[in-house]
This record gives structure tokens, C-alpha cells and sequence, in this order.
């Protein structure tokens, strides 16, 4: 097996085949550690999964993450609800971890070469060998060819595995751009993160540790014009949240900020002739829900339209048994049902 991108789909995929006794070899075009554009931010459901592979106890080791009990949602009105993690069965609380990308992509590395499987760093892979249209391995960076029995494609929202097999197509909704940076020094006291909806914006923010640092993205429609540096067109954004932007104001940006859009990706079929594609290389919607795609499609609709968010803040405050179905909806707790959109905006 070959799989491309390092990244936490790639590097989780790599452990699942190395446990069932393939030869794998991970190439990523990066050199680790590196900053990712990310969330930075793990469900219930996916630190569950880190759990199985045996990626959280390298995380502990590391003494990093920020573990969470749910997320504050923020209306363009002010209103706010805290959505909290919980199981079906018994209502036994579950939490989120809040980890750096530099933290958890090493752990999981780390891990699958405990697992046997061949990492080579700083290798691009130039392309997919294909024969009549079936993947056979990849052209590495000298244009030698390396063959697999399978090619993973991992590698991100501009995947050349996606690109090589015909399989992406155009996203024309939503047209988001999505910023993201590190701040340092700034106390956060609560055990959840915050997400804040705007007129036109929304912003997602989340401790990585107790020693004040935090993510913070925004995400807004995609210019028509440039907006100047990123971390310019991030401060003015930030500067629309004025909580936010004071509790800010006590730390400093740590490093560059970064990202780019927009976002969206889809692809006809994640998966065939010797391929198949993982994480945002399979397409990705919007960093809000993450990918539910047919439940994201109609929270963006609310996102984008102010008085709607504001009434379905209000709704979950009045039904909380939706509520905290919702919670592990976006918790990966059980899958997403579009009637639970009805039943919060029924009567």
C-alpha cells in the first residue's frame, strides 16, 4: 500500500493497514514537524478513534491538548447555547481534545512507524501511475515509478491522487475563506470552546493547552478584492467580536498565520480502481460541522442568514432533548439525520 499525505488521515489509514499485516509506505511532500491549516480541534468520536489506534497516550506523554466538554454557539443576536457532548445510552458525558497539529500529527507518525510502516518526509509524488484508468503507484519526485496494490489518496483539499484519477468536481457553494492562527498568553478559564456566528463571518476558538495557548480560525465569504496580509484580513475579522477580540488583546499571535479557500472540495468517487481518497481529499464542505456534508449544507444556510441562526439558538435553548441530539450529532456520537433540522425549526 501506498499512502499519500502524512496528515492524520493518512497517518491513521497507514496504522489500520500495518495492524492488518500490509506493507505501507507513507510519502508526504512536507518535512515534520509543520503547521497545517486546521481546526486543530478532535470530536468525542475522533478522539475515540485516537484511543483505539494508541495515539492518545503519546498525546498525554507529550503533556499537550486541552480536553472539552463542548462548544458555545454564538447567534449574530447575541443569544448563546453551550452544546455538550454526551452518549445516547446512560448520558454519560464525552469530550472533545483540542491538540496542536504539530502535537498530534507527530504522535500518530510516531505511531505508525512503531507499526512497521516506511515514512519518507520531503517526498512529493509527482503522480498517479495509471493504466487504462486504474492506479497501479505513483511517480515520486525523480519520476521513478513505485508500485502499490493500493494508493491512498490523503493528501488534502488540492489532492494530486483526487486530480490524477478524473475525480474531483466543482464546488461552487459555499465560497468560504478560512484564516487560521495560534495566540499566545491569553487565559482560558472554560472548559469549551467558543463559536461565534456574524452578519457575514463566523469564528472558532479553542485552548490547545493550560499555558494560554490558543486556535483561533475565521471563516468568511471569499473576497472579491485582496484583503492585504493574512494576518491583517484575521485582525479586522477578529475586530468585529469585540469579546473576543479583548481577550486577544492580552496575548500576541505566535507564528504566521495561515489558510486559504476556498474550502469547499467534492469529488464523484472517493473510491475505485486501485485508489481510494481519505480525509479532505474525499471532499470537504466547511470547517463548522466538519463533514456531514448534507447536515452542513443546511446549517449553512443558517450561518449565512442571520435571522435564521438567531431562531435556531433560540430553539435549542427551548428543546434541549434536540439539543443533545444535536451535541452528538456534531460529537460523531451517532450520524447525522437531516430530520433533526425539521424537528428544530417544526412547531
Amino acid at each position: 500500500m501506498i499512502v499519500v499525505g502524512g496528515g492524520p488521515a493518512g497517518s491513521a489509514s497507514a496504522c489500520f493497514f500495518a495492524k492488518r499485516g500490509k506493507r505501507v509506505l507513507l510519502v508526504d511532500a512536507a518535512r515534520f514537524p509543520r503547521r497545517k491549516a486546521c481546526a486543530e480541534y478532535i470530536s468525542p468520536g475522533g478522539a475515540a478513534i485516537l484511543e483505539h489506534l494508541g495515539v492518545l497516550e503519546r498525546i498525554r506523554d507529550a503533556g499537550a491538548g486541552r480536553w472539552l466538554r463542548g462548544m458555545r454557539i454564538q447567534a449574530p443576536s447575541g443569544e448563546r447555547h453551550l452544546v455538550e457532548y454526551a452518549d445516547n445510552s446512560g448520558g454519560q458525558k464525552r469530550y472533545a481534545l483540542s491538540v496542536s497539529r504539530l502535537v498530534l500529527d507527530a504522535a500518530l507518525l510516531e505511531e505508525a512507524r512503531a507499526r512497521g510502516v516506511e515514512v519518507r518526509e520531503n517526498f512529493r509524488a509527482r503522480d498517479v501511475w495509471l493504466t487504462q484508468r486504474r492506479a497501479h503507484g505513483i511517480v515520486g519526485p525523480s519520476g521513478a515509478r513505485l508500485e502499490a496494490e493500493l494508493v491512498v489518496g490523503a493528501d488534502g483539499l488540492h489532492s494530486i491522487v483526487a486530480r490524477a484519477m478524473g475525480t474531483r468536481q466543482p464546488a461552487g457553494w459555499p465560497r468560504r475563506l478560512g484564516l487560521v492562527a495560534h495566540w499566545a498568553g491569553v487565559d482560558w478559564p472554560e472548559d469549551y470552546g467558543w463559536m461565534m456566528v456574524g452578519p457575514r463571518d463566523y469564528v472558532g476558538v479553542a485552548p490547545l493547552d493550560d499555558k494560554g495557548l490558543l486556535t483561533v480560525g475565521y471563516v468568511r465569504r471569499m473576497p472579491l478584492k485582496r484583503l492585504g496580509s493574512a494576518a491583517t484580513a484575521m485582525q479586522a475579522g477578529l475586530a468585529q467580536y469585540p469579546e473576543l477580540a479583548k481577550r486577544l488583546s492580552r496575548g500576541h499571535i505566535s507564528g504566521p498565520v495561515l489558510g486559504g479557500g476556498p474550502l469547499a472540495r467534492r469529488v464523484r468517487q472517493p473510491a475505485g480502481a486501485g485508489y481510494a481518497l481519505v480525509g479532505d481529499a474525499a471532499g470537504f464542505f466547511d470547517p463548522f460541522t466538519g463533514d456531514k456534508e448534507r447536515l452542513v449544507a443546511l446549517v449553512q444556510v443558517f450561518v449565512q442568514t442571520p435571522r435564521l441562526m438567531n431562531f435556531v439558538i433560540h430553539r435549542l435553548q427551548q428543546r434541549p432533548r434536540l439539543a443533545r441530539e444535536l451535541g452528538r450529532v456534531l460529537g460523531d456520537l451517532q450520524p447525522a439525520r437531516l430530520d433533526l433540522v425539521w424537528r428544530l425549526l417544526g412547531p
